[in-house]
């Protein structure tokens, strides 16, 4: 028969093995905590800065704002009119006011002030005048000046919509 060769149970060499794997266990451990602290560490701080420069960004949006957060935007009705030159040549313009809201009188009655002024001054104008963006640039600035004059300062400024040569 053959001889069965036995190891040793529990012997010197097997204490060794365990406490070695042990030993490379808590070490795998203590690296992999640290190394989640640390990870864990930079992604609340950058969060953190994130958040921060977000809220930043939106004060000093509204501190810029070159008008109060009562203003309102009020509709304009169509003006429909013909062009100084060429006759043949009209223009209709949709446009909306920035007003403040605290206005005293009738907001319906000022409305009306201005589109007549704005019907007058585009009758004056010609074709050539409108021509390219240069020419809507000019004809926004100047139509907020006349709405800023005829409004005694209550309308900030005249946003166009829509401006239909034909």
């Amino acid at each position: 028969m053959p001889r069965l060769i036995e190891a040793p149970v529990g012997g010197a060499d097997g204490q060794s093995g365990k406490s070695g794997f042990m030993a490379a266990l808590f070490l795998l451990t203590l690296v992999g905590a640290g190394a989640g602290a640390i990870f864990a560490k930079y992604l609340v701080d950058y969060t953190e800065q994130e958040v921060q420069g977000r809220l930043r960004k939106q004060q000093t949006y509204s501190e810029t704002l070159p008008f109060t957060l009562s203003t309102r935007l009020q509709k304009l009705d169509p003006l429909v009119t013909n062009l100084a030159s060429p006759k043949d040549a009209w223009i209709r313009v949709h446009a909306s006011v920035l007003l403040e809201e605290e206005t005293e009188g009738e907001v319906g009655l000022l409305r009306k002030k201005v589109e007549d002024d704005f019907l007058g001054y585009l009758r004056t104008l010609t074709l050539s005048h409108l021509e390219g963006g240069v020419g809507l640039q000019h004809l926004k600035e100047d139509l907020t000046e006349r709405a800023k004059t005829r409004s005694k300062g209550k309308i900030h400024e005249v946003i166009l919509e829509s401006v239909v040569i034909q």
